[in-house]
């Protein structure tokens, strides 16, 4: 090939281009951006509004309806949820994937405007929140202080690491939980109020008029204009005791009415770090940032505020996202470079030539730097997909430099020069390499129509294993001409493994030859082998992605509704106690009232408590993290009147593994279904966890207000509302500056009142008319249950239930899952319905759009070989290799007891382009013997011995490449590991079929074809 030549006549102008690529590329490479998964984008949007005082059946018909039925007007919109609760509403719109978000949101805006008018007076404006994985925190940390005083913990993680952190680039936002704050708490005596005639509201109103500074205009003195401050701002608590207070009844001081203290604010959370008192902090990145390069930037600026933080205390990191990256990527280099030794040792094997391996060992780096340019003018990322893509191509990377070496190599052995050899070698196989090349990369095309979460994670696989074998093509007719013209030295002398080899060419030639002399039989036992294979299918589970194993684990821990935060405690203290016995265990830090998921009457709940579990690295440890979670739930199932729900491997872009949708009209009989699907999935094996997603609501105490009494003491609700306000949370009057922090001047009523219902009862409201009435008076005071919220899918009214697995496929589950709901569940009438979404939904339709790109890849590998021989012929016959696949493909499943997921078509994707390139390689020489005048059944016993060491080492270098990844070595290897196992085993298989296969149906096809032409000359003739 001209390229060729071009290369071995300019070495000194080819290798300036060859520095010039490495330049570049590790300019490139130090440049592109570090993340755990490409950057995703998914179709969901969210409308939150909140409407404060309303049930959620007001939100329901007052809120959700109008936005619902806004949103479901929208193009590309496939489905629209709702979830309406006390005080605010949550509209979910997914979208179809590959609809532009940008322009969708825009849409979404334009609508809320139109509905705006026909919300509710009072109901806030809905605004509108994209969903993306990179929101969740890429870093966590806990802040200790030995002395227990939380409040300087807090101050401390507010005042002065959090500033310094924001100054990190690439942050988003930081927040902080846990610790608690001072405040000046003022405790009346409600007798004492009621003799002196004051009430809370008056009292408010004179801490806010006192506690001022005021400019106070300006005056001359000595030709100076001076300002005039007039100072009252309260200094101390003296302050504040020694107000004066104008009563009826004369002036007093405030301490009169009450006591005046510093204490600790009202805490409705509670952070602890190993049983410790602690405060934590989250930080998120900025979108598009490098995860490990500003998680790297954080700790050196924990570093730098390490040194200043006062005796004892401690930052500790709970959770860092970055180690997990540098983890996986480190493992996978380490794979890279395994697999490029074992391929390197396997050429050497075949080869027995220093210089030959040493030239197809500078092939590798060189297309893997090449294949970094690609990336970054593409714009990807270093990611576990593209590094893995990387690792899966290691050993397609030197099968077209083999190929030609190999025939250089053999040119060389039979006299010519090295320029001669090298020109000559190349440009007798440069076409069957370019065609091998492009049928492997052409089965990447299918997946530029592919969409959904699948494609959005697979596409940068695609491209990277794309880009290395382009660059491979790039090395192999360019790189390894020009070094062989200049290295490559060929040993003739005759050696042990020369003499066995040729035994083994003997052998193979015997085989061959007894194959095409007896064709029915070899291709009925190829056949009966493939239907063998077939029988395992059913004992092939299926699975979305595969569970990865990060080395932490989130546990949320549910009490009752209406416990309270000391009952939450004490129930943490015996989940710590149980989780001292798990020895894999780090660290637990844990959050008392943890945030709920959807609420807007408060930010957090008194009955929940979520623990982040960080255990010891993998190679640590013999239990996987799913293998200890569910030791957990062992333990902690016997501590009564608890829900708790623990997961692990969460990557932020797989849904629940099981989560059934239960739909219909009336909220009681979905609540009745929902409770017997739960029972009924707690008999599943495999199944933990199950839940509904119906809650019942949080007990309360409901005041019922008598307006027509009310209105004959001169008040109203409103008054009333404020009143039993003040006595049970207080209110803050004012703020007192000191020492440059400001302190809350809170206003309580001793807890009298709010001791017991009858208490309440007997709480005293001020009149216009300055008499002191009871509460019972003008109200009724009883304990009620508080409203569940409402969840809506399309507008029909809807409950969730949704289980974590384990120790079986998500396949075989939701199989059990079916057969169960179907023999059990009892459906009132079709408006009911019960389906399944969650992980199966999302596996379902990744495996169908897979599936479809997998047979459309099959009919361009089929059309980019047409194009290359211009023939439909010998196409027709290569492809019988493919099915071949199938045999390995299946029993690397079984045996390595892998699902059938995502990775695994992926896999069958990238090897269904492999498989192809040995016969292609094969074929074509072939052609080339029956070109210079052989025959048929000469050509093939020609081509056989000769292509099958290229086609052993092209085989061999990927198969043992990939067995790095196969194992599964090192942190994060477990979304390769089903297509390297897929390729390896799909690989061994075909490779070993394919070369007594092809020859024969080759020959059997071409017999044919001459038989035709034969009759056909003869009825010429006639």
């Amino acid at each position: 090939m001209k390229i060729a030549k071009l290369s071995v006549y300019r070495p000194i102008a080819m290798s300036m281009v060859i520095i010039f690529m490495l330049i570049i590329g590790a300019v490139s490479m130090r440049s592109m951006t570090v993340d755990l998964f490409p950057e995703l984008t998914f179709p969901v949007v969210a409308v939150t509004t909140t409407y404060n005082g309303a049930g959620p059946e007001e939100i329901e018909n007052l809120v959700s309806s109008p936005l619902e039925n806004a949103m479901s007007t929208i193009p590309n919109v496939e489905s629209v949820t709702s979830i309406s609760t006390t005080g605010g509403s949550l509209v979910l719109v997914s979208f179809a994937w590959g609809t532009n978000m940008d322009f969708a949101s825009l849409d979404m805006r334009e609508r809320i405007d139109s509905v705006r008018d026909f919300l509710p007076p009072g109901a806030n404006m809905p605004r509108v929140l994209r969903f993306n994985p990179s929101d969740l925190p890429i870093v966590q940390l806990a802040i200790t202080d030995p002395s227990g005083e939380m409040t300087k913990a807090k101050q401390l993680a507010e005042q002065e690491i959090e500033p310094q952190l924001n100054s990190v680039e690439g942050i988003a936002s930081i927040s902080v939980e846990g610790g608690a704050e001072n405040e000046i708490r003022i405790t009346l005596n409600p007798n004492a109020m009621s003799s002196f005639g004051i009430s809370i509201d008056q009292l408010q109103q004179m801490l806010a008029a006192e506690n001022l500074n005021l400019p106070g205009g300006s005056l001359t003195d000595q030709n100076q204009d001076l300002p005039i401050r007039i100072t009252g701002e309260f200094t101390s608590i003296f302050d504040i005791e020694s107000l004066p207070i104008p009563t009826p009844n004369g002036v007093i001081q405030l301490s009169q009415l009450g006591e005046v203290k510093e204490t600790l604010q009202p805490t409705t959370q509670l952070s602890y770090l190993n049983g410790e008192p602690a405060v934590g902090m989250s930080i998120l990145k900025q979108s598009g940032s490098n995860t490990v390069t500003v998680a790297n930037e954080i700790e050196k600026k924990l570093d730098e505020i390490r040194k200043t933080l006062p005796d004892g205390v401690e930052i500790k990191p709970i959770f860092d996202q970055s180690e997990f990256i540098k983890k996986s990527i480190s493992a996978v280099t380490m794979n890279m470079l395994l697999g490029s030794l074992l391929a390197a040792a396997v050429l050497y094997f075949f080869l027995r030539n220093i210089r030959s391996t040493l030239i197809i060992s500078f092939s590798i780096p060189i297309s893997i730097i090449t294949t970094f340019i690609f990336m970054y003018f593409t714009g990807q990322t270093l990611n576990l997909l593209t590094l893995g893509g990387l690792a899966l191509g290691v050993g397609l990377m030197v099968d077209n430099a083999i190929v030609i070496l190999e025939n250089i190599y053999r040119l060389r052995q039979n006299g010519y020069s090295l320029k001669d050899a090298a020109i000559e070698g190349t440009s007798e196989v440069g076409s069957a390499i370019i065609a091998s090349t492009l049928t492997t990369v052409v089965v990447f095309l299918p997946i530029i129509f592919v969409d959904g979460l699948a494609a959005q994670l697979f596409k940068p696989l695609a491209l990277v294993i794309s880009f290395s074998l382009l660059a491979s093509l790039f090395t192999a007719l360019i790189i390894v001409p020009l070094f062989s013209s200049l290295l490559l030295k060929v040993n003739n002398k005759s050696s042990k493994f020369e003499e066995r080899y040729s035994g083994f060419i003997n052998w193979y030639t015997g085989m061959l030859e007894k194959a095409l002399r007896n064709p029915k039989k070899t291709v009925m036992s190829i056949v009966i082998l493939l239907l063998i294979s077939l029988i395992g299918i059913p004992f092939i589970g299926k699975e979305f992605l595969p569970h990865q194993d990060q080395s932490f684990i989130s546990m949320n821990v549910r009490l009752p509704d209406g416990s309270s935060l000391d009952a939450t405690y004490d129930v943490m203290e015996a989940v710590d106690e149980e989780l001292q016995n798990i020895t894999e265990m780090d660290l637990t830090f844990v959050t008392v009232g943890g945030s709920d998921n959807f609420s807007f009457s408060s930010g957090t709940q008194a009955n929940r408590a979520s623990y982040n579990i960080l255990l010891t690295p993998v190679t640590d440890r013999n239990r996987s993290d799913k293998v200890i979670a569910d030791d957990i739930r062992e333990r902690l199932k016997n501590i009564p009147g608890v829900e708790i729900s623990i997961s692990s491997g969460e990557s932020g872009v797989s849904q629940n593994p099981v989560s059934l949708n239960i739909t219909g009209p009336d909220l009681s009989t979905l609540k009745a279904m929902a409770d017997e699907t739960v029972e009924l999935l707690e008999g599943i094996e495999g199944i933990r966890e199950p839940s509904s997603s119906y809650t019942e609501g949080n007990p309360e105490i409901v005041v019922d207000i008598d307006r027509i009494k009310a209105s004959q003491f001169g008040i109203g609700s409103a008054q009333v509302a404020s009143a039993v306000s003040n006595a049970t949370k207080g209110v803050v009057a004012t703020r007192m500056a000191r020492d440059g922090v400001e302190l809350d001047v809170r206003i309580t009523i001793e807890d009298t009142y709010t001791a017991s219902i009858e208490n309440l009862e007997r709480l005293l409201i001020n009149t216009p008319t300055g008499e002191n009435i009871p509460l019972q008076a003008v109200a009724s005071v009883k304990r009620d249950q508080g409203p569940s919220q409402i969840r809506r899918t399309d507008r029909n009214r809807e409950i969730t239930v949704t289980a974590d697995i384990v120790n079986r496929d998500l396949g075989s589950i939701i199989d059990d899952v079916e057969k169960t709901l179907k023999e059990n569940i009892y459906i009132p009438s079709n408006e009911y319905k019960i389906t399944i979404g969650g992980q199966d939904e999302q596996m379902n339709d990744a495996f169908f759009k897979l599936g479809g790109a997998l047979a459309l890849a099959v009919v361009l590998i089929y059309m980019v070989m047409a194009g290359q021989f211009e023939s439909y012929f010998y196409p027709f016959i290569i492809m019988f290799s493919v099915p071949l696949t199938i045999i390995g493909v299946i029993t690397g499943l079984l045996v390595t007891s892998q699902p059938l997921g995502v990775g695994s078509l992926i896999g069958m994707l990238i090897l269904t382009g492999i498989v192809v390139n040995n016969a292609i390689v094969f074929v074509d020489y072939v052609n080339l013997m029956k070109k210079d005048g052989k025959s048929t059944w000469d050509a093939i016993l020609i081509a056989g011995p000769t292509r099958l060491r290229p086609i052993l080492m092209t085989a061999l270098t990927t198969i043992l490449g990939l067995i790095p990844l196969t194992l599964g070595f090192g942190e994060g290897m477990e979304i390769q590991q089903p297509m390297a196992i897929v390729i390896l085993f799909g690989l061994s298989f075909a490779t070993i079929i394919t070369l007594i296969l092809i020859p024969v149906v080759y020959y059997q096809f071409d017999s044919y074809r001459e038989r035709r032409k034969i009759r056909k000359s003869e009825k010429i003739e006639v």
